[in-house]
């Protein structure tokens, strides 16, 4: 403005001396022209010369006006812009005063939410809100890193009028961000916008913040204890922002300030959790003022369990502490005899109603700024008195149990390698338990040589979980020099670290039980011997007895002589029966497993009833195989016994001309074979006797010993099957049954088709009479 003036006044002064030139020439003109009428050289000549300097002095007086002019608005437009900077200035600093004010008002507001510290999660929301304010932006985020360094948000803030909107790094997964993520595990703020120049690597990251409708992104690390532990996120939409590098300390600030909430807060939860672990403690907590002879603090187990308030704890006079205490034990000198810390068993603490509590009391004396406090940690223990009264008298009954059942006890410590015995272990083997070294190795130095290996070898299986528990029986050498069997018995009973740490087990004198089993061995060994004899010696000759009676037989014509012929063939028939049955059922009753495998059970059918078609021509019945396809089970190829009887039985006690049925029942994880007759049937009081050896009902015209169904009964629980007999469900006589387990493994390979099986048997006119199975649908 005072340039524009300058000019104008320029102006003015050359208007001036224009008109001031004119005028000169005017006056010069009329003072010249009567000159030059008179002819008056001299004048004129004078007259000239005088206007001519006047000319010249205005001339030179004009331009150094202009001069003084140009240098005057040169001085002004120099005076004009230091005005303008010093404005500038002006208007920079006042900016700064104020936004100095600002941070400080702000950073002020902050801190004085620590000085009593209230809601810390409003807390924190607040420093979001004024994170958010300072760089005049719509939203601010605050992310904590999980454990395996992916963020989570835990505190967001939107301004007013704003809608709802997920952070960039919600709505985009964290691997997106690799450049900006080194940045801030560097602990480096960054600040992503349109006009903010980045390197080639944060283009793609710049592109998602762009396109997620973000103007300018601010993102600034969070540390505590010299560790980056999450970032904050301040994430503008418009274009009017301050959410720029230029404010980095200020928000180095804040972000010191949100470390210092956080880790406040942590220091809350800790402490919250410390106090609620107190007030939960089993014990009760006292905290006591020795020198004003106070409680100060009591958890609320010690509220709950003594009957007192806190409140009533708290103003207790001496009397009352003495009554609780049974005596104000800090008054003593104990602190100089026993240290800031000792243990007080056998105290009584008494409840308000009067009930006594016994308890063993923890004592631990500490001085804080010069001021004398105890704290005490009363343990009831009733529980354990009445729990070790307990264990005392279960002691004593184990005792007498082991001594009872004449048990030997041992306890290894399996890290020092220390054995403990019991003075019945060392009676075992002729030892007194003083003389004993309490190591594994002597107790190793024991075992029998060849014994050594399979103990060592059970132990370690055990130690290694491989078995639930130790068992081994082996030799050991006694006081005698004499070998001596030992069953012993063992568990790890204690772990420390997952490893095991104590082992515990009994032995057992197996000496006497030893002999026995050899004994019974022995005497088995007689048996078969025996049975193995009686079966060669009276088969000969009850074989030639037949032998030479069927050529008598042949070669008499006698009636009479061949009746009582035929009778002596009868009887050797039935003696030579006798004979291979009991020898059958003995080797049987010796047998204590069977190696079992798939086998079809119809194959097994077809084998024996090949063995019966004489019987069947004889008697001129039928016999019908009502099942169709393959019945795998798992079964000895003994199982061919079971059917046999059951045939021969059906055979036996059924009229002629009558039909025997067979039949396989699916019962899930078993097949029941059938096989029914035409008999007269068994009575319900008979049935259950009937498996029984040496017991057989009573049949008219049929001879017997009574083990055919017992062997039959020995098999099936050799097999793993059971066996009974019912009623004919189709009319008169007995179905016999025998349920065998299934082979799975060949059900599902079985691709078997229908079964149909006809026999023909005799040449004569009994032609018609066949044994047939015959497919039956189901």
């Amino acid at each position: 403005m005072m340039h524009e003036r300058t000019l104008k006044n320029m102006k003015i002064t050359s208007v001036v001396n224009t008109v001031l030139i004119l005028i000169i020439s005017i006056f010069g003109l009329v003072l010249v022209v009567p000159f030059v009428l008179a002819k008056d050289t001299n004048s004129l000549i004078v007259s000239l010369a005088l206007i001519t300097s006047t000319f010249t002095i205005i001339i030179y007086a004009s331009k150094q006006i202009e001069k003084k002019n140009t240098e005057l608005e040169m001085k002004i437009s120099e005076l004009d812009k230091m005005h303008k900077e010093l404005n500038e200035k002006h208007h920079g600093l006042e900016y700064l005063v104020s936004r100095n004010t600002r941070i400080e008002n702000m950073i002020s507001s902050l801190i004085s939410m620590f000085i009593k510290p209230g809601n810390i999660e409003g807390t924190l929301d607040e420093i979001l809100k004024k994170t958010a304010s300072f760089c005049n932006a719509e939203y601010c985020y605050l992310f904590l890193f999980k454990a395996n360094g992916d963020p989570y948000i835990s505190h967001s803030w939107k301004s007013e009028g704003n809608p709802e909107k997920k952070s960039v790094f919600e709505s985009t997964p964290y691997s997106k961000f690799p450049w900006t993520g080194k940045k801030i595990v560097q602990k480096q703020m960054v600040h992503i916008s349109k006009e903010e120049h980045l390197l080639a690597a944060a283009d793609k990251e710049r592109n998602i913040v762009l396109s997620d409708g973000i103007q300018s992104l601010m993102i600034v690390p969070v540390e505590s204890e010299s560790e980056c532990i999450g970032f904050i996120s301040i994430e503008s939409i418009s274009s009017k922002n301050d959410c720029n590098l230029d404010n980095i300390q200020t928000l180095k600030v804040l972000s010191e300030i949100m470390s210092t909430a956080l880790n406040h807060r942590s220091f809350l939860k800790d402490l919250g959790l410390f106090k609620d672990l107190i007030n939960r403690s089993n014990d009760f907590i006292f905290i006591i003022d020795m020198e004003k002879n106070r409680i100060l603090d009591a958890n609320e187990t010690a509220c709950k369990e003594l009957g007192y308030s806190i409140d009533e704890l708290t103003v207790m006079e001496e009397k009352d502490l003495n009554l609780l205490f049974e005596d104000t034990f800090w008054k003593n000198d104990l602190r100089d005899l026993a240290g800031d810390r000792y243990l007080q068993p056998g105290q009584t603490l008494t409840k308000k109603d009067g009930t006594k509590i016994p308890a063993e009391m923890n004592i631990t004396f500490v001085t804080h700024d010069h001021h004398n406090y105890a704290l005490a940690v009363v343990r009831d223990i009733a529980a354990r008195l009445d729990m070790e009264s307990r264990l005392a008298k279960t002691k004593q009954v184990m005792e007498l149990a082991m001594e009872g059942a004449d048990l030997g006890m041992w306890d290894w410590n399996l890290r020092t390698d220390e054995v403990m015995y019991n003075e019945r272990w060392a009676e075992m083997i002729g030892y007194d338990v003083k003389d004993i070294e309490k190591n594994i190795m002597s107790w190793k130095k024991l075992i029998h040589p060849d014994d050594l290996e399979l103990v060592d070898n059970t132990v370690s299986e055990h130690i290694n979980r491989e078995t639930p528990f130790f068992e081994a029986e082996f030799r050991m050498k006694n006081s005698k020099d004499r070998w001596q069997w030992i069953l012993a018995r063992g568990k790890i009973t204690e772990w420390n670290n997952e490893q095991p740490f104590r082992f515990t087990g009994t032995t057992m004198d197996l000496d006497e039980r030893k002999k026995v089993e050899e004994e019974l061995r022995h005497s088995n060994e007689l048996k078969d011997l025996f049975t193995d004899i009686m079966r060669h010696d009276l088969l000969n000759p009850a074989g030639n007895i037949r032998g030479f009676s069927e050529v008598l037989y042949e070669m008499e014509d006698d009636p009479k002589k061949v009746k009582i012929i035929d009778r002596v063939q009868s009887n050797t028939n039935r003696l030579i029966d006798m004979i291979e049955t009991a020898a059958k059922f003995a080797k049987l009753e010796a047998t204590e497993e069977l190696e079992l495998k798939g086998i079809d059970i119809m194959a097994s059918m077809r084998n024996v009833i090949e063995q019966f078609e004489h019987q069947l021509h004889d008697k001129n019945m039928t016999l019908h195989v009502r099942a169709d396809g393959s019945y795998p089970a798992m079964l000895n190829p003994i199982v061919e016994e079971i059917f046999a009887n059951y045939i021969s039985n059906a055979i036996k006690y059924s009229p002629e001309n009558s039909e025997i049925n067979i039949d396989v029942v699916d019962l899930n994880y078993v097949w029941m074979v059938t096989v029914a007759d035409s008999g007269e049937g068994i009575s319900d009081d008979a049935k259950p006797l009937v498996f029984d050896r040496f017991k057989r009902v009573n049949k008219s015209g049929v001879k017997g010993t009574g083990l055919g169904l017992a062997i039959v009964k020995k098999i099936a629980e050799l097999l793993g099957g059971t066996v009974g007999v019912e009623d004919n469900p189709e009319g008169t006589g007995s179905m016999f049954w025998v349920k065998l387990k299934k082979c799975h493994e060949m059900l599902e390979d079985d691709t078997s088709s229908a079964i149909g099986i006809e026999i023909s048997t005799g040449t004569n006119v009994n032609q018609n009479t066949k044994t047939e199975i015959h497919p039956m649908l189901h």
